[in-house]
């Protein structure tokens, strides 16, 4: 299809939409700290115990999550490296854009990089239109740890499946790449629930479907499906995740949570559609998704199901199925709606699956011959611009992002953590441990903070700080809340 709207001014709106939601984290990471919220616990326990005893105090007393535990306790604070933290957030950023576009390489085999390198940054700006929290998604390492990390590594986990199909079968390749998948999947399991979920369903569904349609048993999928099954029993198994959910007496409800799911999905997919423009350009991708189910097409087969409507129906049921489970254990668990955490990896995946489901649908309705061809009329391209204008003018993430910057709130928080590492660095006068009394930082920018210590000595983000420095005891005294 040849438009010139769409050859010319979509790139440019695309690369200029992506710019407006990537740079301002960049610039935002370099304001990061290190959070009250957990990372000095980690840092603390880790450099009390030893790495890999403190694997074990979290196995047994607090969660299963063998892998992203891994990772939190050995984070810059335990090599002292306090401008670390300033990293964390592009990385984390720049990871998930990478197994974002890695994964849009795979669906879109054959089609040109350009293309390719468009829709991934056209992805990016609608995540975080619509992202229910930045801090938690990039800022926040404890949550990166367990969300956006999972998150990016199985995007990257799916571009490894397809290309294992896709090597000779003679050779160390294929063997190498099963490896590094059942790496992946363990990995994955080991860093949360919600992406165990995930993962876990994909697998059994690949398994299941290549059991129906090809009557044949695939051993690489039931490989990785006994790995997955192995790594979710080990995480399961600790005895922290019985402490954890012991904790409230609104867990273990399954119907409620159920249902609770299924209406927090509907409630949450109503707001995404009317707040972001995926409706319009849904219209736009048809053209797209044409090129992708057409005879000679590398990605064809992605998209390709067996003949008749069952098919479809069943891959649409999954879908909402998949993204409710994502819910689910968040109900079930601690009796609670999702965290803004839970929902931004629920909302990534609806991005994603909402597009590739579409083109699923695509390739029935030619197949049906309900669609030939399809041409966008300028009346779409209008309704995408005025839609997505609209959405910019709504989206509270890209606001608050760029409130944080304008208003000098992010540079001021940033010096009032820079004084307050310098004050927790310098020892007492008789080199005894001493009661420290901070100021409340002045500023909390939503972007970067997610809890700080409190009045209280004895809380638990007072007390790891304390004895990460080397203090007796942190007393955060109260401070008037800065002018804005």
């Amino acid at each position: 299809m040849k438009h010139p709207l769409l050859t010319i001014l979509l790139p440019l709106a695309a690369a200029g939409l992506f710019l407006v939601a990537y740079l301002p984290l960049l610039v935002l990471s370099a304001h990061n700290h290190p959070s009250a919220a957990d990372d000095y616990c980690f840092a603390d326990t880790a450099l009390q115990y030893g790495f890999w005893q403190a694997q074990k105090f979290y196995y047994d007393g607090w969660t299963g999550r063998y892998f992203s535990n891994m990772l939190v306790h050995g984070s810059p604070l335990v090599w002292g490296w306090y401008d670390g933290y300033r990293l964390i957030p592009a990385l984390a950023a720049t990871g998930l854009l990478l197994a974002t576009y890695a994964l849009i390489s795979e669906l879109l085999a054959g089609q040109p990089t350009r293309l390719k390198l468009l829709l991934t940054g056209l992805w990016f700006f609608l995540l975080m239109l619509a992202l229910q929290s930045t801090v938690e998604a990039f800022f926040w390492t404890a949550a990166v740890a367990a969300y956006t990390i999972p998150t990016a590594l199985t995007l990257y986990l799916l571009v490894v499946v397809i290309r294992w199909y896709r090597l000779p079968q003679t050779g160390l390749n294929r063997p190498l790449t099963a490896v590094l998948a059942a790496f992946l999947v363990f990995a994955v399991v080991g860093s949360g629930e919600t992406n165990l979920v995930l993962l876990v369903l994909i697998l059994l569904s690949l398994l299941a479907y290549r059991l129906l349609a090809d009557q044949k048993l695939d051993p690489f999928l039931a490989g990785l499906v006994v790995v997955s099954l192995v790594s979710s029993w080990l995480l399961f198994r600790a005895p922290g995740n019985s402490i954890r959910m012991g904790g409230n007496d609104h867990s273990g409800h399954f119907i409620g949570s159920f249902l609770g799911s299924f209406q927090w999905l509907a409630r949450s997919a109503a707001i995404w559609f009317l707040k972001t423009p995926i409706l319009p350009l849904s219209l736009l991708w048809i053209p797209l998704a044409l090129r992708l189910i057409k005879q000679g097409s590398p990605a064809r087969v992605l998209y390709q199901l067996p003949a008749g409507l069952i098919w479809p129906i069943l891959l649409t049921l999954l879908y909402i199925g998949l993204l409710a489970a994502l819910i689910f254990p968040s109900y079930y668990g601690i009796g609670l709606p999702p965290s803004f955490r839970v929902m931004n990896v629920v909302y990534l995946v609806f991005l994603l699956g909402w597009f590739y489901l579409l083109t699923v649908w695509v390739g029935v309705a030619v197949r049906w011959g309900w669609l030939g061809s399809f041409t966008p009329a300028v009346w779409m391209l209008a309704l995408s611009v005025v839609w997505l204008g609209g959405s910019v003018l709504m989206s509270s993430t890209l606001r608050t992002i760029y409130l944080d910057l304008w208003s000098g709130n992010a540079a001021r928080y940033d010096e009032a953590m820079n004084q307050r590492h310098q004050q927790l660095l310098a020892a007492p006068p008789t080199n005894r441990p001493d009661t420290l009394r901070l100021t409340a930082v002045p500023v909390h920018p939503p972007t970067l903070f997610i809890e700080d210590m409190t009045a209280n000595p004895k809380h638990w983000w007072n007390r790891c700080q304390a004895s990460y420095y080397g203090h007796k005891a942190i007393i955060l005294t109260d401070q008037p809340p800065a002018k804005p």
